[in-house]
Parts: structure tokens; C-alpha cells; sequence
């Protein structure tokens, strides 16, 4: 059994052409990802710094809780 208790996030982030707003997106691979799986599955999309902060912050908590949970 693989104890490795890891994971993924991506964020991307883009100023939209034209009106320069900024945009976020935070993604992971999906829960069975590996070779042959290629599911993404969005976190959060942000559009500001701050949300995207917020949101890696949630992600991280997430993270952590079910790293402590029972196996």
C-alpha cells in the first residue's frame, strides 16, 4: 500500500485581453489520477489575488485534514 500522502494543484492565471482583469484557475488531478487518467477537476476560479489566496488556503486545509483522517 502507497502511504505517500501527496497531491496537485495547479493555478493558472490570466489577464483577460482588452480589459486586463484578472482571472484565476485552481485545478487538481482528478482522485484516481495516473497513467491513463487524465481528469481535471477545478478547485476554484478566482478573479482577484486575494481569492486566489483564499482559495489555496481552503485547498491546504482541505489537504491537511484528510492527510491527519484515519487510512
Amino acid at each position: 500500500m502507497d502511504d505517500d500522502r501527496s497531491d496537485v494543484l495547479v493555478v493558472r492565471v490570466w489577464l483577460e485581453e482588452g480589459t486586463g482583469g484578472f482571472r484565476a484557475r485552481l485545478s487538481t488531478p482528478g482522485p484516481w489520477w495516473g497513467p491513463g487518467h487524465d481528469a481535471v477537476v477545478t478547485v476554484a476560479v478566482a478573479s482577484s489575488p486575494a481569492a486566489v489566496a483564499d482559495a489555496v488556503h481552503a485547498w491546504l486545509r482541505s489537504f491537511l485534514r484528510s492527510a491527519t483522517g484515519p487510512r
